[in-house]
């Protein structure tokens, strides 16, 4: 489904996060996208693809109970293109309860 504008599709996923809501969350990428899986959260750093792995990647940020801030620094639109740069901070607990704080700069090509 996307965000509205790309200006917006950070937000949005710290809203879906916040809100515990995976299903919002996997909306917001490409059927056909991939995403980064950090080491943080699933135990290793790999490239998750396609939309099984988007939402198993969604399932374990969602898993965190989690929090995030997040700011858009820039975004960039050329035609039916754009890419975001962001920062973002999410605070949750692991499978143990243990408090966990993952920090990360991202790279977004939002889609509609």
């Amino acid at each position: 489904m996307g965000s509205p504008s790309p200006e917006l599709s950070n937000l949005w996923l710290a809203r879906a996060f916040n809100a515990q809501d995976m299903d919002a969350a996997a909306a917001l990428y490409h059927p056909e996208a991939s995403i980064v899986q950090l080491d943080e959260v699933h135990g290793g750093t790999s490239i998750a693809r396609g939309a099984d792995g988007i939402r198993a990647t969604m399932a374990a940020y969602i898993g965190l109970k989690p929090h995030m801030d997040v700011v858009t620094h820039h975004t960039t639109i050329a035609g039916d293109f754009a890419m975001t740069r962001s920062q973002w901070l999410i605070t949750g607990k692991d499978k143990d309860g243990k408090l966990i704080e993952v920090h990360h700069h991202g790279m977004e090509v939002p889609t509609d």
